[in-house]
């Protein structure tokens, strides 16, 4: 978190009064943002790796969940799933790795069942991928920011039973602009692309043929609409994505944001349980009776650590090759925030708080307008895949910031007068 003694307009760019620049590819306990199914990866790939191994072990979290994956709420439906493995196992004493989502929800479940259980998380602090930080005395959410799919989510359950505030985003009406000439239809292109696409080649090689297929004008709309709606929520490029990844669903379905940060809610849930911060986990043995985590002892193991990090730690014995093969086809998506702070907001209000900035080539795509929620004028914006190495490679947090203010503003030039 950064702030300047003076801001002010340098050649015509609006400098903040504090910013704050993520890195989660780079953080050794995350290795990005969540997961994504690569080339030939389906939505089997994510239960195979979660199924119990000898009733001593499994594998949870968002990633081993077909109904919800990338998201908060699949973390924690996931983590109740394993805690119920743990309990048809008859484990007494379980070690739950990482304190996210997925190993609170677990941890919970155990310890309302009466069941000895410890949570080893790597971190100083609880919330894996959910994190909210100050800045210029107001909160944001430096990772996961809304609660998805808000009417099924038992997380805006447990968020609405604490009192915490929800705010509403409606993502089907962003405030949007395009670089180069006026915005197309990109919700068109969008729909056309994924009813036309053949689905028996790889995505790279199905989207290339259609595009093939297509005048210079639709060409655009489409390749923003691939820009918005598939790599900004996979977080990987095209040519590492498989064609399932165009089913698994994003936003866009009553989800509200927490303007208190998600680490409001983080902190209700970890109440009460055996957390043991600054606890790395580097190997699982689960060759024996018991199985050995580090050097602690439990009856059953449930490891949330997100695939990244999975791939970093020792098994004894390896993980089976079903599991293995699993992992192969999933891997981190890299999504990165910067959230900006100004002593007024001097670019166009949205309505619904959602901005979208479909850029040549990509870049910062995706804007929330936190403003009216926090009551200072505050802006977080996101960006992926390959555009984060555009944007971020040999700069500073203070210049990816400043890059992220030009975005902006070029989004707002090209939007034009707004009543």
């Amino acid at each position: 978190m950064h702030g300047l003694d003076n801001p002010t307009k340098d050649n015509n760019v609006h400098k903040p009064t504090a910013w704050h620049v993520t890195h989660w590819s780079a953080d050794p306990f995350s290795l990005g943002a969540y997961s994504a199914l690569l080339p030939g990866g389906t939505g089997q790939h994510r239960a195979i790796l979660g199924q119990v191994l000898e009733k001593r072990l499994v594998i949870a979290g968002e990633a081993c969940s077909a109904t919800a994956p990338a998201m908060t709420h699949g973390a924690w439906d996931d983590g109740l799933r394993a805690a119920e493995a743990a309990l048809h196992a008859g484990a007494s004493k379980v070690i739950v790795i990482g304190a996210g989502c997925a190993g609170l929800a677990a941890a919970r479940s155990l310890h309302e069942q009466g069941i000895q259980c410890v949570v080893m998380e790597a971190r100083g602090r609880t919330g894996g991928r959910t994190h909210t930080v100050e800045l210029g005395g107001v909160r944001a959410d430096e990772g996961a920011a809304w609660l998805q799919h808000f009417a099924d989510n038992p997380l805006a359950t447990l968020a609405l039973q604490q009192g915490l505030a929800c705010v509403e985003t409606d993502f089907a009406n962003p405030l949007a602009a395009a670089r180069g000439g006026v915005l197309p239809d990109i919700d068109g292109a969008w729909l056309a692309l994924t009813e036309t696409i053949d689905r028996r080649f790889s995505l790279s090689d199905a989207i290339a043929r259609y595009m093939a297929s297509l005048d210079p004008a639709h060409v655009r709309a489409t390749q923003f609409a691939i820009d918005g709606n598939l790599v900004l929520e996979a977080c990987l490029p095209v040519a590492q994505l498989s064609v399932c990844a165009l089913d698994e669903e994003g936003v866009g379905h009553g989800d509200r944001m927490l303007p208190g940060g998600y680490s409001e809610l983080v902190d209700c849930l970890a109440q009460g349980l055996d957390i043991r911060l600054n606890s790395p986990v580097t190997s699982i043995d689960w060759s024996g009776a018991k199985v050995v985590v580090n050097d602690q002892l439990c009856d059953f193991c449930i490891c949330t650590v997100p695939v990244g990090v999975l791939r970093t730690l020792r098994f004894n014995p390896a993980l089976p090759d079903t599991q293995q093969q699993a992992l192969a086809h999933l891997a981190m998506g890299k999504l990165e925030k910067v959230i900006l702070q100004f002593d007024e907001r001097w670019w166009p209000r949205s309505p619904s708080g959602y901005l979208r900035w479909y850029d040549e080539p990509a870049s910062w795509g995706e804007w929330l307008d936190l403003t009216d929620a926090v009551g200072k004028p505050t802006i977080a914006g996101l960006i992926a895949a390959d555009a984060i190495e555009r944007q971020f490679t040999g700069r500073t947090d203070e210049q990816i910031a400043m890059a992220a203010c030009e975005a902006l503003q070029a989004w707002a030039a090209a939007l034009g007068p707004t009543p």
